[in-house]
């Protein structure tokens, strides 16, 4: 299928992962490859340019992916292997075989923790009045052309209320607050939140808030919900940097299409400072001088004298 349009469309998983817009279309993930590492990393992450692309599988992967699919009611389907785990060579056949069919393989103890998972993030997502139904308004694929570009957004959750915030979930170690403004810095996720507003503004005319929910794989499985401030007058701000992040990355993505160039890293050595952490924790082990001796005290004091020791 080939989308020609702005709008918002119900699509399967494999359906979008394919990118039916009309060009190569440009998607927060690839957004933040470009800004954070290069143009050639988008290109080897786009299915669409990429002709030895494959993805990323793993088994951590699978059990984050198949929670998302659980919570949401949509996605990928689930293959529950009869297995302790994936050592055996029949156990890791029938993984394999489910991924070839797009499906996400949990091993039974894995299913039953997810339910585990789903069951008390329902219920603590209630609580800041996030109800991931009907499941209608899950997964749904935004396309427009913003700046030229086409770009695209798979939104998880995007309440019917046009007043009601987009909400994106992430499933984590740590959903501490301190532990989901790491997670923000270190995966770029102000970028994500800037490109699914930008998009769904664009093909829906909505300018929606934007939530993410953390969401913890372990017992008990703890949730923050999280807004990022936006707020253009405070130091604090995420979203104004994220916002022109995503529209440097617009221009670099159509320039890179239009000349089929992509470029890595800059060819020239980079100069790299210590970070103060480092230096600090050096100052921290330092060895501690020895206190002087008694001769020696004495000895300094002499010499500082002005005409000796006239005692």
């Amino acid at each position: 299928m080939r989308i020609d349009r702005p709008g918002v469309f119900d699509l399967s998983d494999e359906q979008y992962h394919a990118d039916p817009a009309p060009l190569p279309s440009l998607s927060s993930g690839l957004v933040r490859q470009i800004i954070n590492r290069s143009p050639l990393h988008a290109w080897t992450a786009c299915p669409r340019l990429n002709p030895d692309f494959a993805p990323r599988q793993s088994d951590a992967f699978d059990v984050g992916r198949a929670a998302h699919t659980m919570l949401l009611g949509k996605g990928a389907g689930i293959a529950v292997i009869d297995a302790d785990d994936w050592r055996s060579k029949d156990a890791r056949a029938e993984r394999d075989a489910a991924r070839a069919a797009g499906k996400t393989p949990m091993l039974v103890a894995q299913f039953e923790a997810a339910n585990a998972l789903v069951t008390a993030a329902r219920r603590q997502l209630g609580a800041f009045g996030i109800d991931l139904l009907p499941v209608e308004r899950n997964e749904l694929a935004a396309f427009a052309q913003i700046d030229g570009i086409w770009c695209r957004a798979l939104v998880d959750h995007a309440p019917a209320d046009p007043r009601r915030p987009l909400v994106d979930l992430k499933t984590c170690e740590d959903a501490s607050p301190d532990a989901c403004i790491k997670s923000v810095t270190s995966y770029g996720y102000a970028a994500q939140a800037a490109h699914y507003q930008d998009v769904w503004e664009a093909a829906t005319g909505e300018r929606r808030g934007f939530r993410f929910a953390f969401i913890e794989k372990a017992p008990p499985f703890g949730v923050s919900v999280i807004k990022l401030h936006d707020d253009e007058a405070d130091d604090a701000d995420w979203m104004l940097d994220a916002r022109h992040q995503c529209a440097e990355a617009r221009r670099i993505w159509g320039e890179c299409l239009r000349t089929g160039q992509w470029p890595g890293y800059p060819p020239r050595v980079a100069v790299v400072g210590a970070p103060a952490f480092y230096r600090q924790k050096w100052a921290d082990k330092a060895p501690i001088a020895p206190a002087p001796t008694r001769a020696a005290m004495e000895a300094a004091r002499q010499m500082m004298a002005p005409h000796g020791d006239a005692a």
